[in-house]
């Protein structure tokens, strides 16, 4: 048997074989890798466009019955007499207005760039700083408000009577006030340090206030301190409100009471349901900001950002329909003034007096002149 030896031929069959088979293997990862670059950019894509379509459904929902379920409130709160005078629905009726405010300002905005790819604060420097200084205003008088209606009705069901006098309108116009002028004054620094840039925007570029902004403003204020402060006096509030029957007071401000002690208790809770998804996202979006060359992290992480910055803007959309779940005296009472009253004088007034004009019998004389 002869002895196989590798000749110069062979060698070069062997290196063109080797070279051809590592092509083939080239090729083959590069259009995997192709192929899943392809399938990553349609996953972003998709993912987009989800995020896109969400917050323009959620903003048209929350925005209308938001504003009608704030004006429903205010027009409830001044209409009825044994609302009137009474300082937590004072409370109420201010946080209703400014949370219309609220809505107007962030949900126009979102449905603008959504829809018409057109936002107003990348194009006018004026309305850059403007618009921060009236959000962040309505919505920081919003949360101290339903502080002070929290604090409210543990004073007016204290068993202490020094305590239940320190609960009058008085006090609460005056506490009032200087939310409103404390905040305006507050958000003055959102007016200096927001300015627009070619590539982020209408943004804060000092990098200290956009620290205090992150970690003190949104963290702190705008969530330990009103969740704890708005919690804790609840909680006693119901305490006191188990044992009001011991209390020389008379039977319909016992029922007040309790009304009111449940629909600020309902409305703290929700608050307090809806904040911790957003806080918890917002920390591990501080912490992660820096890695920004996954764009599908990105892109999922905008979808995860618009589903509980909306589920958190809820709390400023659903305080009436939170009323009408927690007291079954408030339906009633909104039965009474939608059906009952405003119904009935519209039917009197504009349906009734058309009907009367409709079906008079016109005099002899009036139609031989009309001939």
């Amino acid at each position: 048997m002869r002895p196989h030896f590798k000749t110069k031929n062979s060698s070069y069959a062997d290196f063109h074989r080797h070279a051809s088979s590592y092509d083939y293997y080239k090729v083959k990862t590069m259009n995997s890798m192709k192929f899943q670059n392809m399938s990553t950019l349609s996953c972003i894509q998709i993912i987009t466009i989800v995020s896109q379509q969400f917050i323009i459904y959620s903003s048209f929902i929350i925005l209308i019955l938001g504003l009608v379920g704030n004006i429903l409130n205010i027009i409830t709160f001044t209409s009825l007499k044994i609302f009137r005078n009474n300082q937590c629905i004072f409370y109420i009726i201010v946080a209703s207005i400014v949370d219309c405010g609220t809505l107007l300002i962030e949900f126009i905005t979102r449905i603008q760039l959504n829809i018409y790819d057109y936002d107003l604060t990348n194009i006018s420097l004026v309305w850059c700083k403007i618009r921060p200084m009236i959000f962040h205003t309505c919505m920081m008088i919003s949360l101290t408000t339903v502080c002070f209606s929290s604090f409210d009705q543990y004073l007016s069901t204290s068993h202490y009577y020094r305590l239940r006098q320190m609960s009058s309108l008085t006090l609460s116009k005056r506490l009032t006030f200087i939310n409103i002028s404390f905040w305006i004054i507050y958000s003055i620094p959102f007016g200096i340090f927001y300015q627009i840039t070619s590539v982020t925007g209408c943004t804060i570029l000092n990098q200290g206030f956009k620290f205090y902004f992150s970690f003190i403003h949104l963290s702190i204020l705008n969530g330990v301190i009103p969740l704890i402060t708005a919690s804790v006096f609840s909680i006693l509030s119901y305490r006191n409100v188990r044992h009001i029957i011991r209390l020389q007071i008379p039977i319909v401000r016992r029922r007040l009471d309790r009304q009111l002690t449940a629909m600020v208790l309902i409305r703290v809770l929700y608050l307090f349901i809806v904040s911790i998804p957003f806080g918890l996202f917002f920390i591990y979006t501080l912490n992660t900001s820096n890695n920004t060359n996954d764009s599908l992290r990105i892109a999922v992480e905008q979808l995860i950002t618009n589903i509980t910055s909306t589920f958190y803007y809820l709390n400023y959309a659903g305080s009436f329909y939170l009323y009408c779940f927690s007291s079954n005296r408030f339906r009633r009472q909104i039965n009474y003034l939608l059906f009952k009253k405003i119904w009935q004088n519209f039917y009197k007034k504009i349906l009734f007096k058309t009907t009367v004009q409709r079906n008079q019998i016109v005099p002899i004389s009036k139609i031989s002149n009309f001939k």
